[in-house]
């Protein structure tokens, strides 16, 4: 048997941490950070829509969800879920 979690925030808050990665991401590419408020209206949906609709062109996105994933990932383990 095969149990599988999507951790968007029903079994964990990941607000903050979600909202500082995005910050993360938009500064490193020098970009003005949308509002925590646009970001989390676009929560439970995959990122690289999320980055679409925050304004983020189409052939950029890529590297957007990779700094993104970059950073969470720190932050995750961080807290010790690793």
């Amino acid at each position: 048997m095969i149990i599988l979690f999507d951790l968007d925030g029903t079994l964990i808050d990941s607000t903050e941490a979600i909202l500082e990665s995005f910050a993360v991401a938009f500064k490193h590419f020098n970009e003005e950070v949308p509002s925590d408020e646009a970001i989390k209206a676009e929560i439970g949906h995959p990122l690289d829509a999320m980055f679409t609709t925050l304004g983020v062109e189409e052939k950029k996105v890529w590297e957007y969800v990779d700094a993104y994933k970059m950073h969470y990932r720190q932050i995750f383990c961080a807290k010790r879920f690793c």
